[in-house]
């Protein structure tokens, strides 16, 4: 049965201002976010729950039932879901996603991190330890854990009852019927650009927070804001647009324009055409030998996620130092494994990336540029990045060179 949406009345925006005091109270670093949430009721929802435009949708009954104690601890659940962007990290997963394990592993993940921080979580919410995990782990790896073929299995009842539709589209469940549209005027929520700039707020007040020494701020949103306000030097998907100009798909973006999908732009008698983006598959080779210093990896991280979020979903990474590792798909630069620490060969790496199957279109590889070089055009295009600019003529003429100095960045940062 679905929730009937309709605003608050008087009496619940009462009850839900007490709710956000506490949760304000518990998480101030989380304010801008909690007061961001454009609040409705969802009568016979039994929970809270957010989607992907920020309206945050509260059962008033469930809203007495927890009290302001309970439902402010709810509240920073729910805001986590959305300044971690869970609805994009579930899209970029691939295959067929399992919302409930999805669900399972991002609560998990934020209640670590909430319990730790001291906040007053109900007993019976989803936690690492209920679910036989480590603590202090990322979403994707208590995915992939719960996965049918990993090991432990999400519990299937006796945990955290978020009702049919879970936390919600905003924590990666499927769009739900009853949900507003953007542009409701009676129920607006935030557009893409005005969420992007809520959670680069956010990541501030979270690193000011950890900068005066408050020691309640959790070390999973400690690392979230580091990686939201670590932005990338190179601006990936105009640069991957502009390598490979013919591709049989597009998807979403400012760089071309495509008939392929009508542009929302009315001319009567006339069908505009949308803005689109070539859909690009990549492939990456990080240096890991000895010469990379912390300032170099940091680079290799912060445009690494560039390039995933440029493409839209996953890149296969190889780390490099004289060997090539084997190759791992990463959905975020937290999750890449920097192994090495030998001699420096690059031309190890990119071999292996162009006998991946399938090929990738484009071959990105970060390095300090002191290694040798392919002495022959890869099939796929090469884009060098340099994290020292000393290097940059040891690079066939044929790749494209990118300089991000590691140095400069140090010093600015």
């Amino acid at each position: 049965m679905n929730p009937q949406i309709r605003p608050l009345t008087a009496d619940e925006r009462r009850g839900l201002a007490a709710a956000r005091l506490v949760a304000v109270e518990n998480a101030p670093y989380l304010a801008h976010a909690l007061f961001s949430t454009r609040p409705v009721a969802a009568v016979g929802l039994a929970t809270f729950a957010v989607d992907r435009h920020w309206r945050l949708y509260v059962d008033p009954a469930t809203l007495t039932e927890w009290g302001p104690q309970v439902a402010g601890a709810v509240l920073v659940h729910e805001v986590n879901h959305l300044i971690r962007d869970h609805a994009g990290r579930a899209a970029s997963l691939g295959g067929q996603v399992d919302h409930k394990r999805w669900n399972f592993a991002t609560d998990a993940a934020i209640n670590d991190d909430l319990i730790r921080a001291g906040l007053p979580l109900p007993e019976w919410v989803v936690t690492p330890a209920a679910l036989g995990l480590p603590d202090a782990g990322v979403e994707e790896a208590y995915y992939a854990a719960l996965t049918p073929e990993g090991k432990p299995d999400a519990p299937e009842d006796g945990q955290e009852d978020a009702g049919e539709g879970g936390c919600g589209s905003g924590a990666g469940d499927p769009v739900q019927p009853w949900e507003p549209g953007l542009d409701d005027p009676t129920m607006p929520g935030l557009d893409d650009g005005q969420v992007a700039i809520t959670r680069r707020q956010v990541a501030e007040q979270i690193r000011d927070a950890v900068a005066k020494g408050r020691g309640t701020v959790p070390a999973g949103m400690q690392r979230w804001a580091e990686s939201e306000l670590t932005a990338p030097a190179v601006p990936w998907r105009k640069v991957l647009a502009g390598m490979v100009k013919r591709c049989t798909s597009l998807t979403i973006g400012r760089v071309t324009y495509s008939y392929m999908k009508p542009g929302r732009r009315q001319i009567p008698g006339i069908i505009t055409p949308a803005m689109r983006a070539p859909r690009v598959t990549a492939a990456e080779v990080i240096d890991t030998s000895a010469s990379m210093a912390d300032d170099d990896l940091a680079v290799c991280l912060s445009e690494t996620n560039g390039v995933i979020k440029a493409v839209g979903g996953s890149v296969r990474i190889i780390a490099c130092d004289a060997d090539a590792d084997t190759a791992r798909v990463v959905r975020n630069a937290r999750d890449v494994k920097l192994i090495g620490g030998g001699g420096t060969d690059m031309r190890v790496g990119i071999a292996a990336a162009e006998a991946l199957r399938p090929a990738p279109d484009v071959i990105v590889c970060i390095s300090d540029g002191g290694t040798p070089w392919p002495d022959r055009p890869t099939r796929a295009h090469l884009i060098v990045v340099l994290t020292r600019p000393h290097f940059a003529d040891r690079v066939p003429s044929w790749a494209r060179v990118l300089v991000v100095d590691a140095a400069q960045r140090a010093v600015a940062g």
